[in-house]
C-alpha cells in the first residue's frame, strides 16, 4: 500500500510540474495573433482600394489658365462614346520647374462599373485626332505604380534584346 501511495506521490508531483511548465510555454508562445496595428492597416488599406476603385487618371489634357476641367473631361469621354457622371475633378500633382508635362487629372465616377466600362474602352481613344497623346488608366496606390513601372521596363528591356519576338 505503501508503495502505491509513493508512486502516486511520485504521479502527482510529475503531473504538476509537466502543467506548470505546459502552461508557461502557452503563455510564452500565445501573443495576440493579430494585433491592433495589423487590423487597422488591413481595414485603411480596404478603405483606400474601395476608394481609388472609383477614381479614373487622365494623362496628357494640356493645362490652360481658367480651364473648366470638368468640361474637358466630359469631352474626353464623349470621344469613346462614354457619358457617366463625373462626381469630382482635380488636377493631381506638384508642377515642377521646367517640367512642360501637364498635370495628370483624377476624376471620380459614382461606382466601380462605370470605371471598368471607361477604362475597356479608353484604347479608342488612341484613334481619335488630337487625343493620341492623352492616356486613361485606373487609380493605382504607390507600390502599384512602382510595380507598373518595374514590369514596363524589363518588357522594353526585353523587346530591345529580342527585336524579332
Amino acid at each position: 500500500m505503501e508503495m502505491k501511495s509513493n508512486e502516486l506521490g511520485e504521479i502527482k508531483t510529475t503531473v504538476q510540474t509537466e502543467m506548470k511548465s505546459f502552461s508557461s510555454v502557452l503563455k510564452k508562445n500565445t501573443e495576440p495573433a493579430i494585433c491592433h496595428k495589423t487590423i487597422k492597416a488591413a481595414v485603411k488599406s480596404v478603405c483606400d482600394e474601395e476608394d481609388r476603385s472609383k477614381n479614373v487618371i487622365v494623362y496628357g489634357i494640356e493645362e490652360i489658365a481658367g480651364e473648366d476641367l470638368l468640361g474637358r473631361v466630359e469631352t474626353v469621354l464623349h470621344e469613346i462614346d462614354e457619358k457617366p457622371v463625373v462626381t469630382d475633378c482635380v488636377r493631381v500633382g506638384i508642377k515642377k520647374s521646367g517640367d512642360k508635362r501637364p498635370h495628370p487629372v483624377k476624376f471620380s465616377l459614382r461606382n466601380a462599373d462605370h470605371v471598368s466600362q471607361v477604362l475597356r474602352n479608353a484604347k479608342k481613344l488612341h484613334t481619335k485626332e488630337g487625343y493620341r497623346s492623352v492616356y486613361i488608366c485606373p487609380d493605382r496606390n504607390v507600390q502599384e505604380r512602382k510595380h507598373l513601372k518595374t514590369i514596363i521596363e524589363q518588357l522594353r528591356v526585353k523587346r530591345k534584346s529580342e527585336p524579332n519576338m
